[in-house]
């Protein structure tokens, strides 16, 4: 599991105080990429981990993110080529 550092968490916060459209690419539990376009509501601390909340009510798992409004989680960096077409 790869942990959030505090520089890339306190970015998510000032997102969701925003409350602006954002770019989002995360994997899910079958290691997918999968994109949305949404606004982040809050941020959750979970049993398993933090969770940013979609204003669709989805929750997406920190660990879990690759890449918001194009900048890399710590540790996803790898996924850059991937993105490069897709941002």
């Amino acid at each position: 599991m790869t942990t959030l550092t505090e520089t890339y968490t306190d970015m998510l916060r000032s997102l969701i105080a925003l409350r602006k459209y954002v770019k989002i690419f995360y994997t899910t539990d079958l290691n997918e990429l999968l994109s949305v376009t949404a606004i982040m509501t809050d941020f959750k601390p979970g049993p398993d981990g933090d969770y940013v909340q979609l204003a669709s009510g989805e929750l997406i798992r920190t660990d879990r993110l690759v890449n918001v409004n194009g900048v890399y989680a710590p540790g996803h960096e790898d996924y850059e080529s991937c993105l490069d077409c897709r941002i």
